[in-house]
């Protein structure tokens, strides 16, 4: 049985310098019993933007609203146009 999780994210770039983000997203539990992983990128957020995206995880067992789902978030920042001139 194939389930559906929707993890809302918002990329904000508070800094001076255009920013990529790249956000490893994370389910266990429901009925699945191994871990499911969606990577979203934002390549290029200009400087005081927000950039409004979701994960869409659709796999067998994948479920929300449970107590024993647990959803992690990790986020990388890095300068796209580091090194260039």
């Amino acid at each position: 049985m194939s389930g559906r999780v929707l993890v809302p994210l918002t990329f904000h770039n508070s800094g001076d310098e255009r920013v990529a983000y790249t956000v490893t997203v994370t389910v266990v539990g429901g009925g699945r019993k191994s871990p499911f992983t969606v990577v979203e990128k934002a390549g290029d957020v200009w400087p005081d933007t927000t950039w409004p995206t979701q994960a869409d995880i659709t796999a067998s067992g994948a479920t929300t609203g449970t107590n024993d789902t647990r959803i992690s978030l990790k986020v990388v920042q890095n300068d796209p146009f580091a090194g260039t001139n």
